[in-house]
């Protein structure tokens, strides 16, 4: 049987879109989930949008969907086949991944030390900075894991048990969705570049695994005991919740038609660490350029985000060139494992933190810590071994 991608990134952006964008209105225009804690907080807020908004809110995300696909099926234009999927061959630069393992390992150990005081609290023990730290490892740990499982090569047990242990310390700090992120970039692997492919039972079981953990550590951080409605509650209250500031938005500001992207372009400048270089004072906050909005819990719903940087018409071209991109690193994937990696990645990014998180944190996710960071400690790997080769072949004396 022929290998190609069976989950994508049209699916998962299909999943983050209904789950982020429709659940919040649906909640509101049903008041589901009442009694449930911050639900009455979220209902007022919902009650205040007026209607035509309302409306506006529905024409325009609707119009996102075929934009998404529109810019999908433009790039086949370009490249109108796919190639089958095959993992890559082992290289000496795939097997020097493992000495990276040794590394990331001594990074644990650091943050978890750092972190110490946020394990198995509360919300009210939250520690952005330290979770912040850990989450970054975790995905650090996910591409380096994902290079050596696309090789034709025994994967580093150390890689795999610093993946597992990093999530599990996520989880004890309560950083569910980097976790289920971790879970959608392996089922991506799994039924894609996998010898042994998984067929559709074995999916459903990893994705309910993946949904129970999920929502027992939402449970768990709440102080409850876990039962059906809770389990609902703690998974639909993340899209809800976000949805805060869309909610907030349509109430307090007139929809721009277009708008300059101030916060999208300068968001940029956090992908520079700020140990090297701090370029804070210059990325303009959506809430700088002139719009008002509340989000309690920290989420910003990529509608509002969208909304404020280009538009209702300018988002429509912005998600019309997110699907022709996103089509674009497919194809790139089929024939270079760093770029099979960084998509994978990306894949994973799609269903939830694309939707919850502004520009701020997900540039930094795709051009800082999926790719320029491992593509410098690769770069420093195939230095070493081109030193050593070099050495190998003139002797000491070079």
């Amino acid at each position: 049987m022929r290998r190609y991608y069976l989950i994508d990134h049209k699916i998962l952006f299909l999943f983050g879109y209904v789950f982020y964008l429709f659940t919040p209105w649906y909640a509101g225009v049903t008041d589901a989930f009442e009694g449930y804690p911050g639900i009455e907080l979220y209902q007022g807020f919902f009650r205040l949008i007026p209607r035509d908004k309302l409306s506006l809110y529905l024409l325009v995300t609707i119009s996102w969907l075929p934009a998404f696909y529109l810019g999908h099926l433009c790039y086949k234009l370009f490249q109108p086949c796919k190639r089958e999927l095959y993992c890559f061959p082992e290289t000496g630069t795939s097997h020097a991944v493992s000495w990276v393992a040794v590394l990331l390992l001594g990074v644990l150990v650091l943050f978890a030390f750092v972190s110490r005081n946020s394990l198995f609290g509360n919300y009210e023990m939250y520690d952005s900075g330290a979770r912040g730290k850990m989450s970054s490892l975790q995905m650090i740990y996910n591409f380096f894991l994902l290079y050596q499982l696309l090789s034709r090569q025994r994967t580093s047990w150390l890689l795999v048990t610093g993946t597992v242990l990093t999530a599990l310390l996520l989880l004890a700090m309560g950083g569910r969705m980097y976790v289920i992120q971790t879970f959608v970039i392996y089922l991506v692997f799994k039924t894609s570049f996998a010898s042994r492919r998984w067929r559709l039972r074995q999916i459903l079981i990893f994705v309910l695994v993946a949904l129970l953990v999920g929502t027992w550590v939402g449970i768990y951080r709440m102080g409850s005991t876990f039962d059906g409605g809770k389990a609902m509650y703690s998974f639909l209250a993340e899209p809800i919740f976000t949805w805060f500031s869309t909610a907030t938005f349509l109430d307090s500001n007139d929809i721009p038609l277009f708008n300059f992207p101030s916060n999208f372009l300068t968001s940029f400048f956090n992908v520079i660490p700020n140990t090297i270089f701090s370029l804070q004072p210059y990325i303009v906050s959506t809430q700088g350029m002139g719009f008002t909005y509340e989000n309690p819990l920290g989420a910003d719903s990529l509608w509002t985000t969208l909304v404020i940087n280009f538009g209702a018409i300018g988002s429509f071209f912005f998600v019309f060139i997110t699907g022709f991109v996103l089509n674009f690193l497919r194809h790139l994937s089929e024939n270079s494992r760093f770029w099979a990696v960084y998509y994978i990645l990306v894949c994973g990014l799609l269903p939830f933190q694309l939707f919850r998180d502004g520009f701020y944190i997900v540039n930094k996710q795709l051009f800082f810590n999926f790719l320029l960071l491992p593509g410098m400690i690769l770069l420093f790997l195939r230095s070493g071994l081109w030193l050593k080769a070099v050495g190998r072949r003139y002797g000491p004396g070079f």
